[in-house]
């Protein structure tokens, strides 16, 4: 190997070393035991968390320890089973009054292609609890009346970040977009927030 390609190789592997070991780990503590807020500022015509599911055989209890849920929801997002649904989630700061953007933000093309995927953030705290995972990784959130069943346990959402997060208040915004055969998006567009604080829940790795 190219002595200046073998450094530059040596250096990727050393600084993916670096960052790893930087990582802190975080909690991302609820505000709410019904765990979804409407959205603030939301576009003309956008729904909320209600238009996406029914809520109606779901059990949400909240304790010292996080919210534990149990039970079945139901999608009631009126799209078509071809669909691709995007998800794009931002975090907000909320400071001096008002929510602030951040640099936190994620941009899922194909959600229900990686519903279910093991190294996804969401997996932990939401897909590894779910049931009827064959059925839900076929019809995800696409088919109109299909149920979501759960195990019953307590969401601890963690997360890993290289970078410090303050203490205070945050907002996880999630918008959910369906797009039809053609690549042309659905008016019916899902948005819905979920509140609470980051806490560190270890040191440095």
């Amino acid at each position: 190997m190219n002595r200046a390609l073998f450094k530059i190789w040596h250096f990727l592997i050393l600084l993916q070393h670096i960052q790893k070991s930087l990582a802190m780990t975080y909690e991302f503590i609820m505000e709410d035991e019904r765990i979804f807020s409407d959205c603030k500022d939301k576009p003309p015509g956008t729904l909320d968390v209600n238009d996406l599911f029914d809520f109606t055989n779901t059990t949400f209890q909240m304790s010292e320890s996080g919210v534990t849920l149990s039970g079945c929801k139901t999608v009631i997002w009126d799209i078509q089973p071809t669909d691709r649904v995007e998800l794009a989630v931002s975090v907000l700061y909320f400071d001096r009054g008002t929510w602030q953007p951040t640099t936190l933000n994620m941009l899922i093309k194909d959600f229900c292609k990686v519903m279910f995927d093991e190294k996804q953030v969401w997996y932990d705290s939401y897909s590894k609890h779910i049931q009827n995972a064959a059925e839900v990784n076929n019809t995800c959130y696409r088919v109109k009346g299909s149920p979501i069943i759960f195990e019953e346990y307590t969401i601890q959402p963690v997360f890993s970040s290289g970078m410090i997060i303050k203490s205070g208040r945050y907002a996880m915004r999630f918008m959910h977009s369906a797009y039809d055969n053609n690549g042309l998006v659905r008016p019916n567009k899902i948005c819905y927030e979920i509140k609470g604080e980051f806490k560190k829940s270890s040191q440095w790795k």
